[in-house]
């Protein structure tokens, strides 16, 4: 039950509100502010009825030493002699509300109902960014090459400054995932982190999107919004994809990079934003800068900072470390059973070449653990992409002058690769490469005989 304290030097008001909510929370009394205070020292509160006029020390002084002690406790003041000097004091303070007497039973009720349910709200709110904060915590992002560690270290030293950062990266290497880092280990981790994706909405949209309007704007605004860049203000931006941003669009973001302020579409009022920007691209950013689709300006103005994430092909160490994790992970979203991951699959994944990156790897994990019968993750889970999956060196400059000599070339090493690893069976070979033995053999005659 809830546990509320009621503090009147009037007995009849004190026995009225304990009778009224003795049936429904955990209720005591108190009949002056400091006896009040000595509760609040000993026990844990969830609401306090305080009575403003009291002989000693008073409502307001009372309520300024129990906010002292616990500043989770909810205080609704009470009192016959109501100024508006004396509400804005007490609401100042940390009250909750503040109520005349007399007051009805009902009312009040309802009150003592809407604080609590607000308290438990919040309380709620601070749980919550808690966990998210924890989920971004360094030490539980899944990476330990030497490439993603040195991106670690960028986030730790920018984390606490205000400075623009860049991310820049493949599709599905993570770049939010980054941007949610540096943002949940910076001084702003308990205000918003708003993302716009740049790619998402139309030209025309996407302003209205990003900086909002006022009432009478255009055709259909029949009230004001804001926009996201405002809904950021104490926070982080996030703007995904910033390459696609339009060119109409980039002054008015440039303004807010340069003063800090933005208008709001059919306004001619600045209002003073204060948010961090992390950007966002896959894009190469200086050949756009060419093509004269992105501002010289804005760019330079975004890049104060860049992190350039490695698509998940150079950084293969982290692929086993990252397919434990989603294997872990979706086991319990589908509450399947699956504890391990066969070495044979591990060994795939580590081949295979990852145009999708990280976003790819989760996905062909997730569906494992759908389609897997027992405890453990088999090459018969994996999508055919993965079984043809052969490893090349990359490291080798082709030799031959036309196409056919880069094709015989590509086909050589990745056929002495498939019989390296089937130990020289030609059957299995075969199947490693998705080809027909009766193929392999003629190949395998053309190529080394």
């Amino acid at each position: 039950m809830k546990k509320i304290l009621i503090v009147d030097d009037e007995s009849s008001i004190q026995r009225s509100l304990y009778n009224t909510f003795k049936n429904i929370y955990h209720t005591e009394t108190a009949s002056s502010g400091m006896e009040a205070v000595q509760k609040i020292e000993n026990d844990r509160f969830n609401l306090v009825l305080m009575d403003q006029k009291m002989p000693g020390m008073d409502g307001l002084q009372a309520m300024e030493k129990i906010i002292q002690i616990d500043d989770k406790v909810t205080v609704i003041m009470l009192t016959a002699y109501g100024s508006i000097e004396s509400s804005v004091k007490a609401m100042k303070i940390g009250a909750y509300d503040y109520i005349l007497k007399p007051f009805e039973l009902d009312e009040i009720n309802i009150i003592v109902e809407r604080a609590l349910k607000y308290q438990e709200l919040n309380e709620e709110l601070v749980c919550l960014r808690s966990a998210v904060s924890e989920r971004f915590n360094f030490s539980n992002i899944i990476a330990k090459s030497r490439k993603m560690q040195t991106i670690f270290q960028q986030i730790q030293d920018t984390a606490e400054t205000d400075v623009n950062i860049l991310v820049l990266g493949e599709s599905g290497t993570g770049k939010e995932l980054v941007a949610k880092a540096v943002h949940y280990n910076s001084m702003r981790r308990n205000k918003p982190m708003i993302t716009v994706n740049c790619a998402a909405l139309p030209e025309e949209l996407l302003e209205n999107e990003m900086f909002g309007h006022e009432r009478g704007a255009f055709t259909g605004a029949d009230r004001k919004r804001i926009g996201k860049v405002e809904e950021a203000h104490g926070g982080t931006l996030f703007l995904d994809e910033i390459g696609d941003l339009s060119l109409k669009t980039q002054p008015k973001l440039l303004r807010f990079l340069q003063d800090g302020r933005i208008e709001r579409l059919g306004s001619n009022r600045s209002i003073q934003i204060n948010a961090r920007l992390i950007a966002a691209t896959n894009q190469n950013l200086e050949a756009l800068l060419e093509e004269g689709s992105f501002r010289k300006d804005l760019f330079y103005r975004l890049k104060t900072l860049s992190i350039e994430i490695p698509p998940l092909r150079d950084r293969r160490e982290d692929i086993p470390l990252l397919a434990e994790h989603f294997l872990s992970m979706y086991s319990k979203i589908h509450k399947k059973a699956i504890n391990a991951i066969s070495s044979e699959v591990i060994d795939r994944l580590i081949n295979y070449s990852w145009p999708g990156n990280v976003r790819e790897l989760e996905r062909i994990i997730e569906r494992g653990v759908v389609l897997a019968k027992g405890d453990t993750l088999l090459q018969d889970h994996l999508p055919s992409e993965i079984h043809c999956s052969v490893p090349v060196d990359n490291k080798q400059e082709f030799t031959g002058t036309t196409l056919t000599e880069a094709v015989e070339l590509v086909e050589t090493r990745m056929i002495k690769k498939a019989l390296e690893k089937s130990g020289h069976n030609r059957k299995a070979a075969a199947d490693l490469l998705c080809i027909s033995l009766r193929s392999l053999q003629y190949k395998i005659k053309k190529y080394f005989s």
